[in-house]
């Protein structure tokens, strides 16, 4: 009988999604799950970023298969996950595959049901999502019990972030998301936060809570070509610090509790609701 079985809780499942691309949202996925391994947790990252999937790239992992064959039904949710080196299981989400782009109602059932027996075995759910506003992100953030938005400074970026949580909040019923800003400074990090809540809160009902910010550094680029965590530096500083911030934070009673709502919620959501994101910003 495992923790998680004895104790009844389901395990927490946190999104960690962007409006854009290249914010650092996988590198930042990653160094969560290392950040909770070494506190004691067993964790499984689930690349939900289908058909482009990079999270074993960026580890420099490779495994049997990946969640194309669990969705096809010839393999198990067990049978493809990848355990690496640094503690935690990926399940990959497999590279070049197009028809995953955006799941069907069976394909999303099939999921579910893996990711309800595999949850027994976990305290904690990471889902790197793909970045943007399409069928797959929506239907994983609103499936989650925590949201994690990455955003950079960039004007696109921050448009692109309050987009998502707009489309989210209207149309997932999704209110409460951590912000992480990237490649930033203190004072940039939380005037960028500011400038995000100052919208937000004037169009939409949302709640959003400043977890942290990392700099511009040498260190995450050279991390990032070679296939290495970040594990010095003043970027690894604000990095760490983030990472227990997110940590640290209650679970979200509103969500209904952790995977059970992973697995219940968004399968009666529709993925053909319009997507009309237009920023009065």
């Amino acid at each position: 009988m495992t923790k998680n079985d004895e104790d009844n809780i389901s395990p927490r499942v946190i999104a960690i999604s962007s409006g854009k691309g290249g914010v650092g949202k996988t590198f930042f996925s990653i160094h969560l799950a290392v950040k909770a391994v070494r506190q004691g947790l067993r964790v499984l990252l689930l690349d939900a970023d289908l058909g482009m999937a990079n999270v074993d790239v960026m580890l420099g992992i490779s495994g049997r298969g990946s969640v194309k064959q669990v969705l096809a039904g010839r393999s198990s949710l067990s049978e493809v996950l990848i355990h690496a080196k640094q503690g935690f299981d990926v399940l990959p989400g497999g590279s070049g595959f197009a028809e995953l782009s955006a799941l069907s109602s069976n394909q999303q059932q099939i999921l579910m049901d893996e990711m309800r027996e595999a949850a027994k075995d976990y305290d904690l759910v990471l889902i790197d999502t793909a970045a943007g506003i399409g069928d797959n992100v929506l239907f994983f953030v609103a499936s989650a019990e925590s949201s994690l938005v990455v955003l950079t400074p960039d004007p696109t970026s921050l448009t692109d972030a309050y987009a998502l949580i707009k489309v989210l909040s209207q149309q997932r019923d999704v209110h409460r998301f951590m912000v992480l800003v990237n490649q930033v400074d203190a004072f940039e990090g939380e005037l960028t936060f500011r400038r995000l809540m100052s919208v937000a809160d004037r169009y939409l009902d949302v709640q959003l809570d400043y977890v942290g910010c990392m700099p511009s550094s040498k260190d995450v680029q050279r991390a990032v070509q070679h296939q290495q965590l970040l594990e010095h530096g003043e970027a690894y500083k604000a990095l760490d610090a983030t990472l227990k911030t997110v940590l640290s934070r209650p679970r979200d009673d509103s969500r209904q509790g952790g995977l059970q709502f992973f697995w219940e919620h968004s399968l009666g959501q529709s993925l053909s609701e319009e997507q009309t994101v237009g920023v009065p910003v």
